[in-house]
């Protein structure tokens, strides 16, 4: 249907509170689609249902603080799961692949391409093998996107909340002050359009004050006390007011990922190696520690046992220096589809604390783990 998302009249997106995944069921606000966006789906075992189709491109969430916009893209960052009856968002789903982007300072980067969006640093220091111990907002925020794509992400999520503001937008005046030749950030708003046309990532953004965004989407959804209105007409009858952003960048985006893993990246200690996790959002790998508290799609500790799991599963399967982050992966998820998940799992017979995590979340894990070593 050429849809990145769907979200079913009815639904019940905001949760009983910040911490839960419980729907608040006092005063809650019924999903309803507004008419212009309104599609069906016949489900086999459902019947017809009816709700909100998002259409692959470019799609803005706009409104005002508290209005609904961040508990919108929260559901569709979950709906790449299954839900379970009562939750409320049993028929939001998400293009499978769509990954959650944010800005993460201090998350270490292992020769990530980030030249599409950082170039021409003053120290001279190379982006299209950019390394870092202690990256940046803007700088993490390029390498999460570019690491997205490298495992063939085709929808990316984003709010401008949790975003680097330089990495998103530089607004007129700004930019008369400081020259392009030295300003080395190009903005995700110059990129965002040609990464459709291109190579065909969607992007779902939600935005608060970052009006120049209305000259390159192609929908634009208003929430407006929890309820949903198309203002893309609205929208581009104010940009053809205003001068906003509707240039797309100067050439054809194309890429080419060949982070080639080594062996060397797992090393071990004095007793071999000990993979512990510690917590949903950590992972102690010897004395190691993996971050994963902004990898905000991991929902449960089961998924990062697993992870732990699949790192040694690489370790002892690794038998040459040839492949890729993401190839790797790819075989570990074959032998997992052949043999069940328990072929990763270290211990004898059938281990009862793991779940699948999706190859998006493992990737993300190794990326952030900081004796990670490629060619």
């Amino acid at each position: 249907m050429k849809l990145c998302a769907f979200v079913a009249n009815g639904s019940l997106l905001p949760r009983e509170n910040g911490i839960s995944q419980k729907p608040l069921k006092v005063n809650a606000i019924k999903f309803q689609s507004p008419e212009s966006l309104q599609v069906e789906m016949n489900l086999p075992n459902k019947g017809v249902i009816k709700g909100m189709g998002i259409p692959k491109g470019i799609t803005l969430i706009v409104g005002g603080g508290y209005h609904g916009k961040s508990t919108l893209l929260k559901a569709l960052e979950l709906g790449v799961y299954n839900h379970i009856e009562g939750d409320g968002r049993e028929y939001v789903i998400t293009e499978d692949s769509a990954v959650k982007i944010r800005a993460e300072y201090g998350r270490r980067i292992e020769k990530v391409d980030i030249s599409m969006f950082i170039n021409n640093l003053p120290d001279g220091k190379d982006t299209k093998r950019f390394s870092s111990e202690n990256a940046s907002g803007s700088t993490s925020e390029a390498a999460n996107i570019i690491e997205a794509l490298e495992c063939g992400s085709k929808l990316l999520l984003i709010d401008e909340d949790t975003s680097a503001t330089n990495f998103m937008i530089r607004d007129k005046k700004m930019e008369r002050l400081v020259s392009k030749d030295k300003e080395p950030i190009t903005p995700f708003i110059h990129v965002a359009k040609e990464l459709y046309l291109s190579n065909k990532v969607s992007t779902i953004l939600v935005v608060g004050s970052s009006g120049d965004y209305f000259g390159i989407a192609d929908t634009i959804i208003m929430m407006d006390q929890y309820k949903v209105i198309d203002v893309t007409k609205a929208a581009k009858e104010i940009c053809d007011e205003y001068i906003t952003y509707s240039n797309l960048c100067e050439e054809r985006l194309k890429f080419s990922f060949r982070r080639v893993i080594l062996k060397r990246s797992f090393p071990e200690g004095i007793k071999g190696v000990k993979v512990k996790t510690i917590n949903k959002d950590t992972i102690l790998y010897n004395d190691s520690e993996i971050d994963l508290r902004y990898v905000e799609q991991l929902i449960h500790i089961s998924q990062t046992n697993a992870i732990g799991e699949i790192i040694k599963y690489i370790k002892s399967t690794m038998k040459d220096e040839s492949l890729t982050l993401c190839e790797i992966i790819d075989r570990v998820y074959l032998d997992i589809n052949k043999k069940r998940l328990d072929v990763i799992s270290s211990k004898k017979g059938i281990s009862g604390n793991l779940a699948l995590p999706r190859k998006y979340e493992v990737v993300s894990a190794l990326n952030r783990f900081r004796e990670l070593k490629v060619k």
